[in-house]
């Protein structure tokens, strides 16, 4: 049996997070009632309005200033793109909580809180300097 696994994260303003996302240079790839798809890291990821979100999970979106639920992370191609949407997050709005550095001498990335509130990191990976332990 061949399954997809897409995230549905809560959204405040939907305009809002399309303009967000699609400044970031992401395209929206499905459009529905109260939802907008995007495909990032070729994972489906759909932001749906809190209230619509609460009647699919029939529990209370968390409040993203008091904790995250989990980190959303997503590989870059290269250094320069880490860099170069780091810019991009900063002029769409979104508030860079790490600036883009080395890490464990074999990646390079960032990490960002999107509109609302939800974090993400993005990743470059040079596995040919991954350390064997």
């Amino acid at each position: 049996m061949e399954q997809e696994l897409w995230l549905n994260l809560p959204v405040k303003d939907l305009e809002k997070s399309r303009a967000f996302f699609t400044s970031l240079g992401f395209e929206p790839t499905r459009d529905a009632p109260r939802m907008i798809g995007f495909e990032i890291g070729k994972v489906p990821v759909m932001m749906v309005e809190e209230a619509q979100l609460q009647l699919y999970t029939q529990h209370k979106v968390s409040d993203t200033t008091k904790g995250s639920e989990f980190l959303i992370s997503v590989s870059a191609p290269n250094r320069a793109y880490v860099d170069e949407i780091t810019n991009k997050i900063k002029d769409a709005g979104g508030s860079v909580y790490s600036e883009p550095q080395e890490i464990q001498g074999w990646m390079y990335g960032m990490a960002m809180v999107d509109l609302d509130g939800h974090r993400w990191n993005i990743i470059y990976m040079d596995w040919d300097k991954m350390p064997n332990e």
